[in-house]
């Protein structure tokens, strides 16, 4: 292993999560044929096979499953000797990796704004993904630190409750239901429902929302980003359930408006999760600056739509103060001073 490289180990871990050449390019910023080369050099080194072809990707062969015991390690080990060697200089530098599930891209600017303001010195890369590849990443120990709504059972991280997170249904302003009162969620059967693809936290949320009410949508059309899908609503395509936590800016400009649902909103609960035994001074400050600040800096910043919201049915895990929104899109249209997103 003469030649072995650390750019090799990056390379072969990401395609190794990934089950793809072309997917670890992308994440690394490389050309699919760099990656290739790279591995193929790698092999070479070994002596051995640590891929094989399969359809458009790769899987692991059994000694690339040994390799990647090792390959791990050796990175894991690279950046807690980093993390030491900033400790010992006594100074705010260091690197911050933190992974968030796409819903929280509405909340971090304003816990990282606070953050850098003390800790201007870490440099911080994001990296976005659904839930289930957010929980392969932490896995992978691929992420120092990640944002999420339900943290995972089956790894050794500490998971710590931060901030309040609420779900709610919304629609179009000229939708036939915007201006109608309370809504019993029965009356929604025949609505086209426009819903996150599998794997993600909010179709976990709404789809146990879902169960519990014995709730089933007549159709429903599968998208696979927030964005996407409040455009969607925006045009009139058919009604959402998604965080409140996403929309805002389309709240104040009166793109969008809440439906007020009967036992909605359903108040989930932001996390900061991070590794239990080895973490970086950088993402031990974060995660201490995340749980000392996160719930006041989001509760000022959605201060507003906040305060039009009266109590109702808390579906969460725990008692979290859910409530009702307003009864149609004019009184939501109140919401605009909210800060936008």
């Amino acid at each position: 292993m003469k030649n072995l490289s650390l750019r090799q180990l990056r390379i072969f871990t990401s395609a190794a999560r990934h089950s793809s050449f072309a997917r670890a390019a992308e994440e690394l910023h490389l050309t699919a044929p760099a990656v290739s080369m790279q591995m193929k050099d790698l092999e070479a080194d070994l002596g051995i096979s640590l891929f094989t072809r399969q359809g458009r990707g790769v899987c692991l062969t059994s000694a690339g499953e040994y390799f990647l015991v090792y390959a791990r390690r050796i990175l894991s080990a690279l950046k807690e000797a980093e993390s030491m060697m900033t400790k010992l200089q006594g100074v705010e530098t260091g690197s911050l990796s933190i992974g968030l599930v796409s819903t929280a891209i509405y909340i971090l600017p304003q816990l990282l704004a606070g953050f850098r303001k003390t800790h201007p010195g870490v440099s911080v890369v994001i990296e976005v993904r659904n839930r289930e590849d957010l929980i392969k990443l932490m896995q992978d120990k691929a992420i120092d630190i990640a944002i999420m709504g339900k943290p995972p059972k089956d790894l050794d991280v500490v998971a710590k409750a931060f901030a309040d997170h609420p779900h709610g249904f919304i629609a179009s302003p000229s939708h036939r239901l915007a201006q109608h009162g309370p809504l019993k969620l029965s009356m929604l059967d025949q609505e086209e429902i426009i819903v996150r693809e599998p794997g993600s936290g909010t179709r976990s949320v709404m789809q146990q929302f879902f169960d519990q009410v014995r709730f089933r949508p007549l159709s429903t059309i599968e998208m696979s980003s927030n964005e996407t899908v409040k455009q969607a609503v925006m045009a009139d395509l058919g009604i959402s359930f998604v965080s409140l936590h996403t929309v805002g800016l389309e709240l104040a400009h009166g793109e969008l408006c809440v439906l007020n649902v009967h036992d909605t909103p359903v108040v989930r609960t932001w996390y900061v999760v991070g590794r239990s035994k080895t973490m970086s001074r950088a993402a031990q400050d974060f995660r201490d600056f995340v749980l000392a600040q996160g719930r006041p800096l989001l509760d000022a910043f959605f201060a507003s739509s906040q305060s039009t919201i009266s109590p109702g049915i808390d579906h969460s895990e725990k008692s979290s103060g859910a409530k009702t929104h307003p009864e149609n899109c004019s009184e939501a249209e109140e919401l605009s001073g909210a800060s936008p997103i």
